[in-house]
């Protein structure tokens, strides 16, 4: 993912689409429309596009957030939250960063190995 561009084999929801349910991918996922359910691409991004709604959780390798999110985010690589997105929940992964402007309202858990000694 370079500059929120999937360049790969990727599945695209429009903004016109409603999803009461479980999503199960084996590709990128883009999100314009609204979900209600949990996300689950364990290997691929997800990206929520600015029109996109979800209230469920994500696990995913990257996530990419720009519209609203109401739940959990378990990602092995980053998490970037956009000043477009309106999140609230749990997150889980390797790195996160946070734009200025955004919505916010999280608890975090990094996981990073501790320098030791």
């Amino acid at each position: 993912m370079e500059d929120g561009i999937v360049h790969e084999e990727k599945t695209s929801i429009s903004s016109s689409t409603f999803i009461n349910g479980n999503i199960k991918a084996e590709e990128h996922l883009i999100i314009n429309g609204t979900i209600k359910g949990n996300v689950e691409i364990l290997n691929y991004t997800f990206f929520l596009g600015p029109s996109g709604r979800i209230e469920g959780n994500v696990h995913a390798q990257n996530v990419r957030i720009r519209g609203y999110m109401k739940g959990e985010i378990v990602a092995k690589g980053k998490v970037e939250i956009t000043k477009e997105a309106d999140f609230s929940g749990k997150i889980e992964s390797k790195s996160i960063s946070v734009e200025s402007g955004a919505y916010f309202n999280a608890s975090v858990n990094l996981n990073q190995k501790s320098p030791g000694k």
